[in-house]
């Protein structure tokens, strides 16, 4: 009771002080006129009800997502986010009419969506637990389910103060887990848990049978292998420059930045290396660099890609690696994937490398380069995995679904 008193007051406290922080702070200003302005689907009772804080969890609940429109319309169907990443990547695409922000925690707060949504049943992506609206909606015979649970034992909910929240997941339907670690650590407290393991291989296995091809990328990888640098920052660009001035035989690079605004950034970095941008469509075999200058098509064009040097993981905010895992590829991140657990999964099953020591990463590419037969072996490990945890959200609809 203490903690729910805590909580309840500290949430609206923060409520009440955001208006006057965001007058200093144009971020918290930004969090509120975007959250004003979004989209509030129309009052009707909802069937499922899927929460994700982010892009990343919103990724794990797509393939759910196609799986639930197999045999229910879209107005069933609610999806919240508290992050606008995960918002705005998708407010204008299929389920926008059916996506909106999970409005602040508060009592006052909770009551109106419940009053206007009413959902019978609610999925939970990862971890992003909010009390009230949890404890609000058991109360009132909404019934929640975990999806992609993933915990290590240090997690904030093993700990003390995480304790409300492991009384809530007590009383959860089903708690799905990604890893057999998880699974081992929830079914203490919730019988009702399972390891299915991921839905995102579900999602990026899709991609093998909707991909594009696109002539001009095979014009311009040719006969020579393809490292693709996806979603990058500033380090794993310098990395690459750094990979190109030891000369790699045989070898082109396209470089998709985290933020396309860089591009004449990054267009300048490399200037000794003559780079081309991808939407001026004059490169060919003779280009040893293109810039992808629009959004979209990454995720088909690691189909292409030898090697994958993936971007975020030298600040800890690792991009997804699941994505040119399923073409086969060698992947290699940054030393701070330790919030990742598909990037531990990668490193165990042989296709996945940590940056520690960015020579010896070069030695490889360059060795590598120059043994086709093992880097072939390496981009089996990554596609044959990827193969073996497919069929996760089959495994979740068939309890949620009878």
């Amino acid at each position: 009771m203490m903690y729910k008193i805590a909580y309840n007051f500290t949430v609206s406290f923060i409520a009440f002080l955001l208006p006057m922080i965001g007058v200093f702070s144009p971020k918290v200003k930004q969090f509120i006129s975007t959250r004003a302005q979004a989209n509030t689907p129309p009052k009707t009772d909802v069937k499922y009800w899927i929460h994700c804080a982010s892009l990343g969890e919103y990724e794990m609940a797509v393939p759910l997502i196609n799986e639930l429109l197999k045999t229910h319309s879209l107005d069933n169907i609610l999806i919240t986010f508290f992050s606008p990443s995960g918002y705005e990547h998708i407010k204008n695409g299929p389920y926008a009419s059916r996506t909106m922000y999970l409005p602040l925690d508060t009592l006052k707060n909770v009551k109106a969506f419940y009053k206007t949504y009413n959902p019978a049943k609610a999925f939970f992506i990862r971890y992003d637990f909010w009390y009230n609206f949890i404890q609000y909606g058991q109360k009132n015979n909404t019934q929640f389910y975990l999806i992609n649970g993933r915990f290590q034992p240090d997690h904030f909910i093993f700990s003390q103060y995480g304790r409300p929240y492991l009384k809530l997941i007590q009383k959860f339907e089903n708690l799905f887990t990604s890893d057999k670690t998880s699974c081992k650590l929830l079914v203490e407290y919730n019988k009702q848990t399972f390891f299915v393991g991921d839905t995102r291989y579900d999602r990026v296995a899709n991609t093998l049978e909707t991909a594009r091809e696109f002539a001009d990328i095979v014009k311009f990888k040719s006969h020579k292998k393809l490292l693709i640098v996806g979603s990058s920052w500033e380090k794993e660009e310098a990395l690459t420059k750094k990979l190109l001035d030891t000369s790699p035989d045989n070898l082109c690079i396209i470089i998709a930045p985290h933020d396309i605004q860089r591009t004449d950034q990054i267009i300048k970095e490399f200037k000794l290396y003559s780079p081309k941008r991808y939407t001026n469509a004059d490169f060919d075999g003779e280009t040893s660099i293109v810039v992808l200058d629009t959004i979209g098509m990454l995720s088909e064009l690691y189909r292409y890609a030898d090697f994958s040097l993936i971007g975020g993981g030298f600040h800890g905010a690792l991009h997804n690696i699941t994505e040119p895992a399923v073409w086969g590829s060698h992947i290699s991140f940054g030393p701070n994937y330790h919030k990742f657990p598909e990037a531990y999964d990668a490193i165990d099953h042989g296709f996945g490398f940590p940056l520690t020591n960015e020579n010896q990463w070069i030695d490889v590419i360059h060795n590598l380069l120059k043994n086709d037969y093992k880097l072939k072996e390496i981009k089996k490990l990554s596609s044959d995995y990827v193969i073996s945890q497919q069929k996760a959200t089959q495994k979740i609809a068939g309890y949620i679904l009878n």
